[in-house]
Protein backbone atom coordinates (compact mmCIF):
# COMPACT_ATOMS: atom_id res chain seq x y z
CA UNK A 1 0.00 0.00 0.00
CA UNK A 2 1.31 3.50 -0.78
CA UNK A 3 2.34 5.58 2.22
CA UNK A 4 0.25 8.67 3.00
CA UNK A 5 0.77 11.56 5.41
CA UNK A 6 -2.94 12.28 5.71
CA UNK A 7 -3.23 10.40 9.01
CA UNK A 8 0.31 11.10 10.20
CA UNK A 9 -0.03 13.40 13.21
CA UNK A 10 3.46 14.78 13.89
CA UNK A 11 7.16 14.15 13.50
CA UNK A 12 7.52 14.80 17.21
CA UNK A 13 7.68 17.64 19.69
CA UNK A 14 10.46 20.19 19.32
CA UNK A 15 11.01 20.10 23.10
CA UNK A 16 12.18 16.63 24.11
CA UNK A 17 10.58 16.95 27.54
CA UNK A 18 7.17 17.07 25.83
CA UNK A 19 7.87 14.46 23.17
CA UNK A 20 6.99 10.76 23.12
CA UNK A 21 10.69 10.19 22.57
CA UNK A 22 10.71 6.72 24.15
CA UNK A 23 8.43 5.48 21.37
CA UNK A 24 11.02 6.15 18.69
CA UNK A 25 14.33 6.89 20.36
CA UNK A 26 17.42 6.54 18.18
CA UNK A 27 20.31 5.19 20.26
CA UNK A 28 23.62 6.89 19.46
CA UNK A 29 27.26 6.77 20.55
CA UNK A 30 26.45 9.30 23.26
CA UNK A 31 24.03 6.86 24.93
CA UNK A 32 26.65 4.12 24.93
CA UNK A 33 29.27 6.46 26.38
CA UNK A 34 26.98 7.52 29.23
CA UNK A 35 25.80 3.97 29.98
CA UNK A 36 29.40 2.75 30.20
CA UNK A 37 30.29 5.60 32.55
CA UNK A 38 32.80 7.09 30.08
CA UNK A 39 31.13 10.50 29.85
CA UNK A 40 30.95 12.89 32.77
CA UNK A 41 29.92 15.82 30.58
CA UNK A 42 27.60 15.72 27.54
CA UNK A 43 27.85 18.86 25.41
CA UNK A 44 25.69 20.11 22.58
CA UNK A 45 23.86 23.10 21.22
CA UNK A 46 20.29 23.64 22.27
CA UNK A 47 18.14 21.11 20.44
CA UNK A 48 20.82 18.48 19.80
CA UNK A 49 19.14 15.84 21.97
CA UNK A 50 20.56 16.15 25.49
CA UNK A 51 17.18 15.94 27.22
CA UNK A 52 16.10 13.07 24.96
CA UNK A 53 19.10 11.05 26.18
CA UNK A 54 18.28 11.84 29.81
CA UNK A 55 14.69 10.70 29.35
CA UNK A 56 15.76 7.52 27.58
CA UNK A 57 18.17 6.60 30.38
CA UNK A 58 15.94 7.49 33.33
CA UNK A 59 12.30 6.84 32.42
CA UNK A 60 10.41 3.58 32.52
CA UNK A 61 12.02 0.42 33.88
CA UNK A 62 15.26 0.64 31.91
CA UNK A 63 17.29 1.54 35.00
CA UNK A 64 15.53 2.26 38.30
CA UNK A 65 18.82 3.52 39.77
CA UNK A 66 19.23 6.22 37.13
CA UNK A 67 17.63 9.53 38.10
CA UNK A 68 17.03 12.72 36.11
CA UNK A 69 17.68 15.95 38.00
CA UNK A 70 15.90 18.67 36.08
CA UNK A 71 17.12 22.13 37.07
CA UNK A 72 14.22 23.99 35.47
CA UNK A 73 13.10 26.40 38.17
CA UNK A 74 16.10 25.61 40.37
CA UNK A 75 16.68 28.20 43.17
CA UNK A 76 20.02 29.48 41.90
CA UNK A 77 19.90 32.49 44.24
CA UNK A 78 19.62 30.19 47.25
CA UNK A 79 22.52 28.12 45.98
CA UNK A 80 24.58 31.28 45.37
CA UNK A 81 24.46 31.95 49.12
CA UNK A 82 25.93 28.50 49.92
CA UNK A 83 29.45 29.61 49.07
CA UNK A 84 32.64 28.16 50.52
CA UNK A 85 34.79 31.16 51.44
CA UNK A 86 37.65 28.87 52.44
CA UNK A 87 38.04 27.50 48.89
CA UNK A 88 39.51 29.07 45.79
CA UNK A 89 37.22 31.24 43.68
CA UNK A 90 36.77 28.50 41.07
CA UNK A 91 35.98 25.81 43.69
CA UNK A 92 33.69 28.00 45.83
CA UNK A 93 30.61 25.86 45.06
CA UNK A 94 32.16 22.39 44.89
CA UNK A 95 31.28 21.53 48.49
CA UNK A 96 27.60 22.54 48.11
CA UNK A 97 27.24 20.47 44.93
CA UNK A 98 28.97 17.48 46.57
CA UNK A 99 26.42 17.64 49.37
CA UNK A 100 23.50 17.90 46.93
CA UNK A 101 24.78 14.90 44.95
CA UNK A 102 25.28 12.91 48.16
CA UNK A 103 21.68 13.57 49.26
CA UNK A 104 20.29 12.60 45.86
CA UNK A 105 22.26 9.35 45.96
CA UNK A 106 20.92 8.69 49.44
CA UNK A 107 17.35 9.02 48.17
CA UNK A 108 18.14 6.55 45.37
CA UNK A 109 19.52 3.77 47.59
CA UNK A 110 16.90 4.26 50.31
CA UNK A 111 14.09 3.94 47.75
CA UNK A 112 15.58 0.77 46.27
CA UNK A 113 16.43 -0.82 49.61
CA UNK A 114 12.98 -0.49 51.17
CA UNK A 115 13.14 -3.83 52.90
CA UNK A 116 16.67 -3.38 54.17
CA UNK A 117 17.17 -3.17 57.91
CA UNK A 118 20.89 -2.44 57.69
CA UNK A 119 22.35 0.24 59.94
CA UNK A 120 23.49 2.23 56.91
CA UNK A 121 20.00 2.36 55.45
CA UNK A 122 18.57 3.41 58.81
CA UNK A 123 21.18 6.16 59.13
CA UNK A 124 20.28 7.60 55.75
CA UNK A 125 16.54 7.45 56.43
CA UNK A 126 17.03 9.13 59.80
CA UNK A 127 19.05 11.97 58.28
CA UNK A 128 16.59 12.56 55.43
CA UNK A 129 13.53 12.48 57.68
CA UNK A 130 15.09 14.77 60.28
CA UNK A 131 16.10 17.43 57.76
CA UNK A 132 13.54 17.14 54.96
CA UNK A 133 10.50 15.50 56.49
CA UNK A 134 10.75 12.49 54.19
CA UNK A 135 13.15 10.31 52.24
CA UNK A 136 12.61 11.93 48.84
CA UNK A 137 13.15 15.70 49.12
CA UNK A 138 12.69 17.95 46.10
CA UNK A 139 15.89 18.94 44.35
CA UNK A 140 15.06 22.60 44.96
CA UNK A 141 14.79 22.04 48.74
CA UNK A 142 18.10 20.31 49.41
CA UNK A 143 20.09 23.49 50.08
CA UNK A 144 17.22 25.52 51.55
CA UNK A 145 17.48 24.61 55.26
CA UNK A 146 19.33 27.15 57.37
CA UNK A 147 21.01 24.26 59.20
CA UNK A 148 21.21 20.46 59.10
CA UNK A 149 20.55 18.28 62.17
CA UNK A 150 22.87 15.34 62.83
CA UNK A 151 21.56 13.94 66.12
CA UNK A 152 21.93 10.17 66.35
CA UNK A 153 23.48 10.02 62.92
CA UNK A 154 25.87 7.20 63.80
CA UNK A 155 28.40 8.00 61.09
CA UNK A 156 28.87 11.43 62.59
CA UNK A 157 31.04 13.67 60.43
CA UNK A 158 34.12 15.13 62.04
CA UNK A 159 36.47 18.01 61.27
CA UNK A 160 39.99 17.68 62.67
CA UNK A 161 38.76 15.03 65.13
CA UNK A 162 35.81 17.05 66.38
CA UNK A 163 32.39 15.51 65.71
CA UNK A 164 29.72 17.78 64.32
CA UNK A 165 26.30 18.00 65.93
CA UNK A 166 24.92 20.11 63.11
CA UNK A 167 25.99 21.98 59.99
CA UNK A 168 24.83 25.54 59.40
CA UNK A 169 24.20 26.44 55.74
CA UNK A 170 23.69 30.17 56.33
CA UNK A 171 27.21 31.47 56.93
CA UNK A 172 28.93 34.81 57.35
CA UNK A 173 31.15 36.02 54.51
CA UNK A 174 34.30 35.49 56.58
CA UNK A 175 33.43 31.97 57.79
CA UNK A 176 35.95 29.55 56.28
CA UNK A 177 34.66 26.42 58.06
CA UNK A 178 31.59 25.94 55.83
CA UNK A 179 33.33 23.87 53.15
CA UNK A 180 35.19 21.70 55.65
CA UNK A 181 32.04 20.85 57.60
CA UNK A 182 29.81 20.31 54.55
CA UNK A 183 32.44 18.10 52.88
CA UNK A 184 32.74 16.04 56.06
CA UNK A 185 28.97 15.55 56.11
CA UNK A 186 28.91 14.67 52.41
CA UNK A 187 31.68 12.11 52.92
CA UNK A 188 29.69 10.47 55.73
CA UNK A 189 26.56 10.28 53.59
CA UNK A 190 28.51 8.92 50.60
CA UNK A 191 30.15 6.27 52.78
CA UNK A 192 26.75 5.13 53.99
CA UNK A 193 25.39 5.18 50.42
CA UNK A 194 28.32 3.06 49.22
CA UNK A 195 27.91 0.56 52.07
CA UNK A 196 24.17 0.22 51.44
CA UNK A 197 24.65 -0.20 47.70
CA UNK A 198 27.53 -2.65 48.11
CA UNK A 199 25.62 -4.83 50.55
CA UNK A 200 22.51 -4.95 48.39
CA UNK A 201 24.52 -5.25 45.15
CA UNK A 202 22.43 -2.47 43.65
CA UNK A 203 24.74 -1.78 40.73
CA UNK A 204 25.61 1.57 39.19
CA UNK A 205 23.94 4.68 40.59
CA UNK A 206 23.45 7.37 37.94
CA UNK A 207 22.41 11.01 38.29
CA UNK A 208 21.69 13.13 35.20
CA UNK A 209 21.82 16.93 35.60
CA UNK A 210 19.78 18.54 32.83
CA UNK A 211 18.16 21.89 31.91
CA UNK A 212 21.02 23.88 33.44
CA UNK A 213 20.31 26.75 31.04
CA UNK A 214 16.62 27.21 31.86
CA UNK A 215 15.74 30.75 32.87
CA UNK A 216 19.26 31.95 32.11
CA UNK A 217 19.08 35.56 30.96
CA UNK A 218 22.72 36.34 31.63
CA UNK A 219 25.77 34.17 32.31
CA UNK A 220 27.15 36.14 35.22
CA UNK A 221 30.20 35.34 37.36
CA UNK A 222 28.20 33.59 40.10
CA UNK A 223 26.40 31.27 37.68
CA UNK A 224 29.67 30.47 35.91
CA UNK A 225 31.24 29.48 39.22
CA UNK A 226 28.22 27.34 40.14
CA UNK A 227 28.32 25.49 36.80
CA UNK A 228 32.04 24.93 37.21
CA UNK A 229 31.48 23.73 40.77
CA UNK A 230 28.91 21.16 39.64
CA UNK A 231 31.27 19.69 37.05
CA UNK A 232 34.20 19.53 39.48
CA UNK A 233 32.02 18.02 42.23
CA UNK A 234 30.65 15.38 39.85
CA UNK A 235 34.18 14.47 38.77
CA UNK A 236 35.36 14.25 42.38
CA UNK A 237 32.54 11.92 43.40
CA UNK A 238 32.86 9.81 40.26
CA UNK A 239 36.59 9.31 40.90
CA UNK A 240 36.10 8.20 44.51
CA UNK A 241 33.22 5.80 43.98
CA UNK A 242 34.16 3.32 41.26
CA UNK A 243 33.33 0.00 42.89
CA UNK A 244 31.91 -3.22 41.39
CA UNK A 245 28.68 -2.63 43.31
CA UNK A 246 27.74 0.94 44.08
CA UNK A 247 29.72 2.70 41.35
CA UNK A 248 28.46 6.27 41.03
CA UNK A 249 27.99 7.91 37.65
CA UNK A 250 26.98 11.60 37.80
CA UNK A 251 26.53 13.11 34.32
CA UNK A 252 26.17 16.81 33.50
CA UNK A 253 24.38 17.85 30.28
CA UNK A 254 25.42 21.33 29.24
CA UNK A 255 25.01 23.64 26.26
CA UNK A 256 28.25 23.99 24.30
CA UNK A 257 28.21 27.80 24.42
CA UNK A 258 28.02 27.76 28.23
CA UNK A 259 30.92 25.32 28.43
CA UNK A 260 32.96 27.51 26.08
CA UNK A 261 32.57 30.47 28.45
CA UNK A 262 33.69 28.61 31.59
CA UNK A 263 37.32 29.12 32.61
CA UNK A 264 39.17 26.86 35.07
CA UNK A 265 42.47 24.99 35.17
CA UNK A 266 41.24 21.43 34.46
CA UNK A 267 38.84 22.37 31.68
CA UNK A 268 40.98 21.04 28.82
CA UNK A 269 41.67 17.79 30.68
CA UNK A 270 37.93 17.21 31.16
CA UNK A 271 37.26 18.13 27.52
CA UNK A 272 39.76 15.56 26.31
CA UNK A 273 38.90 12.66 28.62
CA UNK A 274 35.43 12.99 30.14
CA UNK A 275 33.35 15.10 27.71
CA UNK A 276 31.27 13.96 24.75
CA UNK A 277 30.15 16.38 22.05
CA UNK A 278 26.74 15.64 20.53
CA UNK A 279 26.95 15.93 16.75
CA UNK A 280 24.57 15.06 13.94
CA UNK A 281 25.02 14.83 10.19
CA UNK A 282 22.90 14.31 7.10
CA UNK A 283 22.75 10.53 7.52
CA UNK A 284 22.10 10.36 11.26
CA UNK A 285 19.32 12.95 11.02
CA UNK A 286 17.73 10.99 8.19
CA UNK A 287 17.92 7.85 10.34
CA UNK A 288 16.23 9.73 13.19
CA UNK A 289 13.35 10.85 10.94
CA UNK A 290 12.94 7.40 9.37
CA UNK A 291 12.88 5.80 12.83
CA UNK A 292 9.86 7.98 13.61
CA UNK A 293 8.23 7.21 10.28
CA UNK A 294 8.58 3.48 10.86
CA UNK A 295 7.15 3.78 14.38
CA UNK A 296 4.06 5.63 13.13
CA UNK A 297 3.44 4.38 9.58
CA UNK A 298 4.96 1.01 8.76
CA UNK A 299 8.11 -0.87 9.67
CA UNK A 300 9.84 -0.27 6.33
CA UNK A 301 8.92 3.35 5.54
CA UNK A 302 11.73 5.59 4.29
CA UNK A 303 11.97 9.30 3.44
CA UNK A 304 11.50 8.73 -0.28
CA UNK A 305 8.10 7.18 0.45
CA UNK A 306 6.72 10.45 1.82
CA UNK A 307 8.15 12.95 -0.71
CA UNK A 308 7.83 13.11 -4.46
CA UNK A 309 10.91 12.85 -6.66
CA UNK A 310 10.90 16.37 -8.11
CA UNK A 311 14.00 18.37 -7.25
CA UNK A 312 14.07 21.78 -5.68
CA UNK A 313 15.67 24.78 -7.32
CA UNK A 314 19.30 24.19 -8.24
CA UNK A 315 18.75 20.43 -8.71
CA UNK A 316 18.65 19.95 -4.97
CA UNK A 317 16.73 17.26 -3.13
CA UNK A 318 14.05 18.23 -0.63
CA UNK A 319 16.05 16.67 2.20
CA UNK A 320 19.15 18.74 1.43
CA UNK A 321 16.99 21.84 1.01
CA UNK A 322 15.64 21.34 4.56
CA UNK A 323 19.02 20.56 6.10
CA UNK A 324 20.54 23.70 4.54
CA UNK A 325 18.22 25.74 6.75
CA UNK A 326 19.01 23.91 9.98
CA UNK A 327 21.97 23.74 12.33
CA UNK A 328 22.04 19.97 11.76
CA UNK A 329 20.18 19.24 14.97
CA UNK A 330 16.99 17.21 15.57
CA UNK A 331 14.96 20.13 16.93
CA UNK A 332 15.32 22.13 13.70
CA UNK A 333 14.49 19.21 11.42
CA UNK A 334 11.42 18.25 13.45
CA UNK A 335 10.13 21.83 13.43
CA UNK A 336 10.60 22.21 9.68
CA UNK A 337 8.92 18.88 8.92
CA UNK A 338 5.96 19.60 11.20
CA UNK A 339 5.40 22.92 9.44
CA UNK A 340 5.68 21.20 6.04
CA UNK A 341 3.22 18.55 7.22
CA UNK A 342 0.70 21.25 8.10
CA UNK A 343 1.15 22.74 4.62
CA UNK A 344 0.70 19.37 2.94
CA UNK A 345 -2.50 18.67 4.87
CA UNK A 346 -4.14 21.69 3.26
CA UNK A 347 -4.56 19.40 0.25
CA UNK A 348 -6.99 16.49 0.17
CA UNK A 349 -5.25 14.28 -2.38
CA UNK A 350 -4.29 10.68 -1.68
CA UNK A 351 -1.72 9.43 -1.11
CA UNK A 352 -0.57 12.64 0.54
CA UNK A 353 3.19 13.21 0.28
CA UNK A 354 5.49 16.23 0.40
CA UNK A 355 5.82 18.45 -2.67
CA UNK A 356 8.24 21.28 -3.39
CA UNK A 357 5.51 23.81 -2.59
CA UNK A 358 5.06 22.35 0.91
CA UNK A 359 8.75 22.81 1.62
CA UNK A 360 8.96 26.34 0.23
CA UNK A 361 5.79 27.44 2.05
CA UNK A 362 7.31 26.33 5.37
CA UNK A 363 10.38 28.51 5.20
CA UNK A 364 8.99 31.77 6.56
CA UNK A 365 7.45 30.27 9.69
CA UNK A 366 10.54 28.16 10.25
CA UNK A 367 12.81 31.18 9.86
CA UNK A 368 10.96 33.00 12.67
CA UNK A 369 11.34 29.92 14.86
CA UNK A 370 15.10 29.82 14.21
CA UNK A 371 15.48 33.47 15.19
CA UNK A 372 13.74 32.76 18.51
CA UNK A 373 16.05 29.79 19.12
CA UNK A 374 19.07 32.02 18.54
CA UNK A 375 17.65 34.60 20.95
CA UNK A 376 17.71 31.98 23.71
CA UNK A 377 21.28 30.97 22.92
CA UNK A 378 22.95 34.31 22.23
CA UNK A 379 21.31 36.77 24.63
CA UNK A 380 22.84 35.32 27.84
CA UNK A 381 26.21 36.21 26.26
CA UNK A 382 25.27 39.34 24.29
CA UNK A 383 21.87 40.96 24.74
CA UNK A 384 22.29 43.39 21.83
CA UNK A 385 22.83 40.82 19.11
CA UNK A 386 19.66 42.00 17.31
CA UNK A 387 21.58 45.10 16.27
CA UNK A 388 24.04 42.93 14.36
CA UNK A 389 21.24 41.01 12.63
CA UNK A 390 19.56 44.29 11.74
CA UNK A 391 22.82 45.35 10.09
CA UNK A 392 22.70 42.19 7.97
CA UNK A 393 19.08 42.97 7.03
CA UNK A 394 20.08 46.49 5.99
CA UNK A 395 22.71 45.07 3.64
CA UNK A 396 19.81 42.97 2.26
CA UNK A 397 21.81 40.18 0.63
CA UNK A 398 22.77 36.76 1.99
CA UNK A 399 26.43 37.52 1.36
CA UNK A 400 28.16 40.71 2.41
CA UNK A 401 31.58 42.34 2.80
CA UNK A 402 33.21 43.32 6.08
CA UNK A 403 33.17 47.01 5.17
CA UNK A 404 29.42 47.01 4.52
CA UNK A 405 28.75 45.32 7.85
CA UNK A 406 30.98 47.79 9.71
CA UNK A 407 29.03 50.70 8.25
CA UNK A 408 25.52 49.31 8.90
CA UNK A 409 26.38 47.97 12.36
CA UNK A 410 27.82 51.34 13.34
CA UNK A 411 24.53 53.00 12.41
CA UNK A 412 22.53 50.65 14.65
CA UNK A 413 24.88 50.11 17.58
CA UNK A 414 23.30 51.51 20.75
CA UNK A 415 25.14 53.36 23.50
CA UNK A 416 24.98 50.41 25.92
CA UNK A 417 26.30 47.95 23.35
CA UNK A 418 30.04 47.65 23.97
CA UNK A 419 30.72 45.03 21.27
CA UNK A 420 32.74 46.34 18.32
CA UNK A 421 31.88 45.37 14.76
CA UNK A 422 34.77 42.85 14.76
CA UNK A 423 33.45 41.38 18.00
CA UNK A 424 29.94 41.30 16.56
CA UNK A 425 31.10 39.30 13.53
CA UNK A 426 32.90 36.88 15.83
CA UNK A 427 29.75 36.38 17.93
CA UNK A 428 27.68 35.81 14.79
CA UNK A 429 30.19 33.24 13.60
CA UNK A 430 30.35 31.52 16.99
CA UNK A 431 26.60 30.84 16.89
CA UNK A 432 26.62 30.07 13.14
CA UNK A 433 24.51 33.08 12.22
CA UNK A 434 27.18 33.78 9.60
CA UNK A 435 29.98 31.87 7.94
CA UNK A 436 33.05 33.31 6.24
CA UNK A 437 34.56 32.78 2.80
CA UNK A 438 37.48 30.41 3.24
CA UNK A 439 40.01 30.16 0.43
CA UNK A 440 41.66 26.85 -0.38
CA UNK A 441 45.21 26.32 -1.56
CA UNK A 442 43.93 25.37 -5.02
CA UNK A 443 42.28 28.67 -5.85
CA UNK A 444 38.81 27.58 -4.73
CA UNK A 445 36.68 28.66 -1.77
CA UNK A 446 33.90 27.48 0.52
CA UNK A 447 31.75 28.89 3.31
CA UNK A 448 33.10 28.02 6.77
CA UNK A 449 30.28 27.78 9.32
CA UNK A 450 31.04 26.88 12.92
CA UNK A 451 28.33 24.19 13.08
CA UNK A 452 29.56 22.32 9.99
CA UNK A 453 33.30 22.83 10.40
CA UNK A 454 34.21 23.68 14.02
CA UNK A 455 37.86 22.87 13.38
CA UNK A 456 38.17 25.78 10.95
CA UNK A 457 37.94 28.30 13.79
CA UNK A 458 37.37 32.02 13.54
CA UNK A 459 39.33 33.92 10.86
CA UNK A 460 39.81 37.51 12.06
CA UNK A 461 41.04 38.46 8.59
CA UNK A 462 38.00 37.17 6.69
CA UNK A 463 36.51 39.80 4.39
CA UNK A 464 33.38 38.15 3.00
CA UNK A 465 30.53 36.54 4.93
CA UNK A 466 27.25 34.74 4.41
CA UNK A 467 24.14 34.69 6.62
CA UNK A 468 22.77 31.25 7.46
CA UNK A 469 19.99 30.27 5.06
CA UNK A 470 17.57 29.56 7.88
CA UNK A 471 17.42 33.30 8.61
CA UNK A 472 16.87 34.37 5.02
CA UNK A 473 13.13 34.94 5.37
CA UNK A 474 13.24 36.49 8.84
CA UNK A 475 15.96 38.97 7.90
CA UNK A 476 14.36 39.56 4.48
CA UNK A 477 17.51 38.76 2.56
CA UNK A 478 17.88 38.08 -1.14
CA UNK A 479 20.42 36.09 -3.08
CA UNK A 480 23.26 37.61 -5.03
CA UNK A 481 23.52 36.79 -8.70
CA UNK A 482 27.12 37.45 -9.64
CA UNK A 483 28.94 34.51 -11.21
CA UNK A 484 30.68 32.27 -8.76
CA UNK A 485 34.40 31.50 -8.63
CA UNK A 486 35.64 27.95 -9.06
CA UNK A 487 35.02 26.10 -5.79
CA UNK A 488 35.91 22.73 -4.27
CA UNK A 489 33.08 22.08 -1.85
CA UNK A 490 32.42 19.02 0.25
CA UNK A 491 28.88 17.64 0.56
CA UNK A 492 28.40 19.47 3.88
CA UNK A 493 29.66 22.68 2.28
CA UNK A 494 27.19 22.24 -0.57
CA UNK A 495 24.37 21.85 1.93
CA UNK A 496 25.44 24.99 3.78
CA UNK A 497 25.96 26.99 0.57
CA UNK A 498 22.70 26.02 -1.16
CA UNK A 499 20.58 28.80 -2.65
CA UNK A 500 23.67 30.96 -3.06
CA UNK A 501 26.31 30.65 -5.77
CA UNK A 502 26.52 27.22 -7.37
CA UNK A 503 30.03 25.93 -8.12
Amino acid sequence: MPVSLSKFDTFGDVAAEDDAVLDYFLSTNAVQKVEKGDALLVLGRKGTGKTAIVRYLTEGTRNPLSKALNLRGYPWKVHASRIDHGASEIEAYVSSWRYLIAVELATLVVADAKGSASSHTKQLKKFLNDNYGGTNPNLSDILRPSSLKLEKFSLEPAVMGNKLGSVTLNRLDNDHQFGLELNALSDSILASVAATSEAAKLGKLSLHFDELDQGLSELDAARSKMLTGLILAARDIKRSAQKPHGAINPVVYLRSDLWDDLQFSDKNKISQTLAFQLEWNKDSLLELVETRLRAKLSHNTIWDDISNSSLMRGSQSKWNHILARTFLRPRDVIRFLNTSLAEAKKRTEEPLIFTNKDIVASREDYSSYLKQELDDEIRPHWQYWDEALQACSAISTLTFDREDFEKEYGRRKSANNSVTFDGALQYLYRFSVVGYDRRSGYGGSSWAFQYTDPQAGWDAGASRFKVHLGLKEYAKLRETRESAPFSTLSLDDLIAAEDEKQP
